[in-house]
């Protein structure tokens, strides 16, 4: 969900998509990189260890998708057409586009864009990790490379046009909320030791007892009653460690 829900078409393609709505000037070009260079630094400096890994991927992936389903929004229903048939907005209507698509670029550097790898290489057993990294950037990158080379330009010169892609990424932001939800346990101050057992599930019902864990407070299988083997069900929210004060938020979000 890290790539498909639109940042390399994005990020490929923002000039071509402004260009199509008629919007133009250095700001276009320039803001949405920035938001997301900025969004990266703050969240990876000063909020990840704070508030938790799950908080932000799951408040991450709202933000993404509310900005593109806005957006998109506004650009189906206040687009023109000039007389050689090609989209443009009215001038106000484009600062909310451009704002818009400046805020998803944020949401997804404050949580998606470090947190996505951080948390795979977490939640990883030593044993398979290289090969499982390996195997979860290939499917990531074989999907954004689908995506940005032909399904996002296709997009813009279709009947859709630019308003129809930001909705295409909206939706997928959207499908990718419960799957954050569901299944994506905190592993904020967690030791390697810890962090396996919070996902040690091997049937139907386990699975049921794990996403259970996880909208109750989001702990797993720990949150489902400490079931899993080597669990802790007596740990709380506590400081990670006294010598570096940083604080545990296993329970946020």
């Amino acid at each position: 969900f890290q790539i498909i829900t639109g940042i390399n078409a994005i990020v490929s393609f923002g000039g071509t998509l402004f260009a199509a709505l008629g919007v133009s000037g250095l700001a276009t070009t320039l803001l949405p990189s920035v938001a997301l260079a900025v969004g990266n630094s703050i969240g990876s400096f000063a909020l990840v260890d704070r508030v938790g890994r799950r908080c932000l991927l799951v408040s991450g992936m709202v933000g993404m998708a509310v900005t593109m389903l806005v957006a998109g929004s506004v650009v189906r229903v206040t687009r023109e057409r000039d007389a050689n048939g090609n989209e443009h907005l009215f001038g106000e209507y484009g600062c909310v586009v451009i704002g818009l698509v400046f805020g998803y670029m944020f949401a997804f550097g404050v949580s998606w864009g470090f947190g996505a790898w951080l948390y795979v290489s977490e939640i990883m057993p030593l044993r398979v990790r290289g090969k499982a990294v390996g195997l979860c950037t290939s499917v990531n990158w074989g999907f954004a490379n689908v995506i940005s080379a032909f399904v996002a330009p296709t997009i813009i010169a279709g009947p859709v046009g630019p308003g129809g892609m930001l909705l295409l990424f909206g939706v997928l932001s959207a499908l990718a909320i419960p799957f954050s939800v569901l299944c994506l346990p905190e592993t904020n101050c967690e030791s390697l030791e810890e962090i396996t057992p919070i996902f040690r599930f091997a049937t139907c019902q386990d699975f049921v007892q794990f996403v259970r864990g996880n909208l109750r407070s989001g702990d797993g299988m720990r949150g489902a009653g400490g079931r899993a083997a080597g669990a802790n069900p007596s740990k709380v929210d506590i400081g990670c460690s006294e010598s570096t004060g940083t604080s545990c938020a296993s329970s946020i979000c």
